[in-house]
């Protein structure tokens, strides 16, 4: 059973990100995707997002229809040197996973620390394993 969004093509996102880049040279509003790792134990799923130098105030994590939403902004002043050559990306990012049916989205935790996003999706109760009882007539 699958419980994430499988996406085999992923190095189309990077060369999405990269042709973004290039097109969006002069433009001051850019868009970039963090990295994720998603996983899985028998308590539940994890996502984890590297977001360095993302201000955890400007990071908004929804759910809604089976769907978890992860958005945010990362900037920095840039006083008023001449830009010469940039290679860290800035401004809005978005990333979306559509969650199994068996996660619990009301008991959703997530931490923030040294630059990584840690979510943690349970799995419902119903998930667990059950054992049926066999009556004997």
């Amino acid at each position: 059973m699958s419980t994430f969004t499988y996406t085999p093509y992923a190095w189309l996102d990077d060369f999405r990100r990269d042709f973004n880049r290039l097109v969006n040279a002069g433009s001051e509003q850019q868009t970039w995707s963090p990295a994720v790792d998603l996983s899985e134990d028998d308590s539940g799923y994890f996502i984890t997002v590297d977001l360095p130098g993302v201000n955890p105030d400007n990071v908004e994590i929804t759910t809604h229809s089976q769907q978890l939403t992860i958005k945010g902004k990362r900037e920095w002043d840039e006083c008023e040197r001449t830009r010469l050559s940039t290679e860290r990306w800035r401004g809005d990012f978005v990333r979306r996973f559509t969650l199994p049916k068996i996660a619990d989205v009301d008991r959703i935790d997530a931490k923030y620390s040294n630059g990584v996003l840690a979510i943690h999706l349970p799995k419902s109760k119903e998930a667990e394993p059950r054992r049926i009882a066999i009556n004997v007539h």
